[in-house]
Parts: structure tokens; C-alpha cells; sequence
């Protein structure tokens, strides 16, 4: 007979890495598991978890820093380019976090006090970063909605300072409708078989269910179901003028030059467009199944479901696979920024590739010449060893040139002075 067992309140996808079973069993539980889903639990958090969490992660983050190096160039200066500036530091924020969380599947990390308390606030804070990113999101897809379909109102709205103003506002809201989080879990002690085991349990705050109902919705409101929302309705429309500007630009291509260098920057902006259309689309692709299995988790939770130990099991591999895709989407933004805009791949090379040239060419410098210098002293050391008649010789001619040098101020003064006996008679 399977373990029966309440789910917990899941609100975060990184939920998966908590002890289900000892945060929330239920009183005169069975222990009796399906031997082969145990097996299927394990194997997928070690792949996963160990294997490719690291890796992308690792790329993930270099791929962020790159990005952030590029948008901060002062030809990329542009209200679009802030909002992903900071869309890449929390998403860099997100993977180091997330990271971390990940260790927990690790055998020695399991009884260490210290991480448990850090597990239970960084766990808080990886929610953080993720919230403020869709808020990025979304609030960069709104601008060029303005921008794109309201370009009048753009110039005066669309700015890099009012970027700033925007995202420092979007980030303290997102942190501050996430930091009740912190309130949701302890470390306790559990002593087994004699050891001392440090676990991660739920409050007895995070069960009420005022907080359950009121705050979870609360949440599930402002970072899910609103943001889906509204990325689905502006990159429609954001879809939608793309595909009439197209059409437009291809009517234009029989007239005058001027009009035509006019579509060309146009151009350029549809590709940002389209750059920033595919972000949110990719954004949607890897949230939305997340979304899902956060909503079946609510069903069964708002309807006091008992799930078997199996069950659970699978729902755990169903967030190990969502919360995988979420560390791509914050991952792969820099893939495609390269693919889609020109002047970000321009941009790119001039910052990465021609420092790494110049820093080749001062490498190269620096050995030729310290060559110069070794021919120099090789030199100088063979003239050295030369045979002494060289010398002598040099030394002859020396004094010959002395002596010439002598007679022509002797004869100088002679001369001076047969002048002066002239003038005195």
C-alpha cells in the first residue's frame, strides 16, 4: 500500500527540492513506496540536478555577463537595452541561486546546518529574482508596445532615465510581494538512529489559511496569471505590426533614396522588435508549463486530495523538468540576441573579440621587444669580444682627429689675433 500524504502549499517551482513528506506528513502514514518510481525520482534529479543544471547555469551565466557588456555599450544606449541589462543581472542572480538549491541532492550538503538556513532564505531569494524577471518582462514588452504602435508618445516616454526610474520601481514591488516567503519555513533537528539531522519544515503561519488562500492567490495573480496575460495580448499586437510593417517595407523599396534609407532604420527597429517578440515567446514556452503544474498542485490542495506516495513522486519529477526550463529561459537570452540583431552581434565584436586582439597584439609587442633587446645585447656582447686591433685601430684614428681638431683652433686664434695687430696700426 502506497504512503499517503497531504501535498504541500506549492506557490514556488523550486518547491521540488524540499522533503515533501517530512515538512507535511500526515499522522500513522504506511511506508510502503513503488520500488521502480523511486528509481525514476532519483535518476531524473540526477540527471537533472547534477548533470545539467551545472552546465547550463554555468553557460547561462556567462552568456548574462556578455550581454550585460554589450547593452551597457554607449552605442547601445537605449531605454529597450536597460530593461535587458537588468532582465540579464536578476536572470544571472536566478541561476546562482537556483544553483545552489540544487546541492541539496548532494549527500553532504543534506545534514549541514548552515546550508539548511541557507537553503530556507535562498530559496526566498531565488523566488525574488525570478519574480522581478517577468516583471522585466512584461514591463519591456509594454514599452515597445508604446513605442512600436504609440511612437509619438515613445519619444517622450521611451526614455533611458525614466528605464531606470521604471526598474528600480519593479524590482522593490517584486521583492516586497515576495518577502513573506521568509515567514514560510524553519530549520528544525531530528535525531535518527542516534544522528542529529537538520530538516526544512513548513511554519505554522504558512499553513493558516488566511495566508494559504489569501496570499497564494495574491501571488498567483501578480506573477503568473497577469503577466501571461499580458504578454499574450501586446506580443499579438507587437506580431501584428511587425507583419504590416513587412508589407509596408516592401512597397517602399521602388521609391526614392531617401525614403528608402528611412526604411532601412526601420528595419533595424523591427528587428529589436522581433528580437524582443521571440524573448517573450521563448518567456512563455518555458513558464506556462510551470504555470500548469502550479495550478494542478492548487486543485489538489484547495480540494484536500490525499496523494499516494507514487503521485508525489511524479509530481516531483514534473517540477524537476519546469523548474529546468525556467533555468534555460534565463539562460538562452544571449542565444538570441546573437541570432536575431545585427548590431548586437557588431556591438559584440568590437567589445569581446577586438579587445581580445588587442590584448594578442600587446602580448606580441612586448615579445618582440624583449627580442629587439636580447639582438641588442647579443650585439653589444660581440663587439666586445671583437680582436684588440679593432681597437687600436679606433684608437688611431682617434687621435688623428684630435690632433686636426688642435691645429685648426690653433690656427683660428693665429688668425684672430694678426687681425687685431691690423686694426691697432
Amino acid at each position: 500500500m502506497d504512503n499517503i500524504t497531504h501535498l504541500p502549499f506549492n506557490k514556488s517551482l523550486v518547491d521540488e527540492f524540499l522533503y515533501y513528506d517530512d515538512a507535511n506528513a500526515t499522522a500513522n502514514i504506511l511506508q510502503s513506496t513503488d520500488p521502480a518510481n523511486e528509481t525514476a525520482l532519483e535518476i531524473t534529479r540526477s540527471i537533472i540536478q547534477k548533470l545539467c543544471v551545472p552546465v547550463v547555469v554555468a553557460l547561462g551565466f556567462l552568456g548574462n555577463v556578455l550581454n550585460m557588456m554589450v547593452l551597457t555599450r554607449r552605442s547601445m544606449k537605449s531605454s529597450t537595452n536597460c530593461y535587458l541589462t537588468a532582465l540579464a543581472a536578476f536572470d544571472s542572480l536566478y541561476l546562482v541561486f537556483s544553483l545552489t538549491l540544487s546541492f541539496k541532492h548532494y549527500e553532504p550538503f543534506r545534514h549541514m546546518l548552515s546550508y539548511m538556513h541557507w537553503y530556507r532564505v535562498c530559496r526566498v531569494l531565488s523566488d525574488m529574482s525570478a519574480n522581478v524577471s517577468v516583471f522585466l518582462t512584461v514591463t519591456f514588452t509594454v514599452e515597445r508596445y508604446i513605442g512600436v504602435c504609440h511612437p509619438m508618445r515613445g519619444r517622450t516616454l521611451c526614455t533611458v532615465q525614466r528605464a531606470k526610474v521604471i526598474i528600480i520601481l519593479v524590482a522593490l514591488v517584486a521583492i516586497a510581494c515576495t518577502t513573506p516567503e521568509f515567514f514560510e519555513m524553519r530549520v528544525t533537528k531530528e535525531i535518527h538512529n542516534n544522528v542529529t539531522v537538520p530538516k526544512v519544515m513548513y511554519t505554522d503561519f504558512s499553513k493558516t489559511y488566511s495566508y494559504k488562500i489569501g496570499y497564494y492567490w495574491f501571488f498567483v495573480t501578480i506573477f503568473t496569471f497577469l503577466p501571461l496575460l499580458l504578454l499574450c495580448v501586446f506580443n499579438g499586437i507587437l506580431i501584428s505590426s511587425v507583419v504590416k510593417a513587412v508589407e509596408i517595407r516592401r512597397r517602399m523599396t521602388s521609391l526614392s533614396p531617401h525614403r528608402i534609407s528611412n526604411s532601412r532604420h526601420s528595419g533595424e527597429q523591427q528587428k529589436i522588435t522581433k528580437m524582443l517578440i521571440t524573448v517573450v515567446l521563448v518567456f512563455l514556452l518555458c513558464q506556462i508549463p510551470g504555470a500548469v503544474l502550479m495550478m494542478y498542485s492548487t486543485y489538489l490542495e484547495l480540494a484536500d486530495v490525499n496523494l499516494s506516495k507514487s503521485m508525489s513522486n511524479d509530481l516531483k519529477i514534473a517540477a524537476n523538468f519546469t523548474n529546468f526550463l525556467i533555468q534555460i529561459n534565463a539562460s538562452i537570452n544571449f542565444i538570441l540576441y546573437s541570432l536575431i540583431s545585427t548590431k548586437f552581434r557588431r556591438v559584440f565584436y568590437r567589445t569581446v573579440c577586438t579587445k581580445s586582439k588587442k590584448y594578442a597584439s600587446k602580448a606580441y609587442s612586448k615579445n618582440s621587444e624583449f627580442s629587439a633587446m636580447t639582438t641588442y645585447r647579443l650585439a653589444s656582447l660581440h663587439s666586445v669580444r671583437e680582436p684588440a686591433y679593432h681597437l687600436a685601430g679606433s684608437r688611431k684614428i682617434g687621435d688623428a682627429s684630435s690632433m686636426c681638431q688642435q691645429g685648426l683652433t690653433q690656427y683660428e686664434d693665429d688668425s684672430l689675433q694678426d687681425i687685431r695687430q691690423t686694426s691697432n696700426m
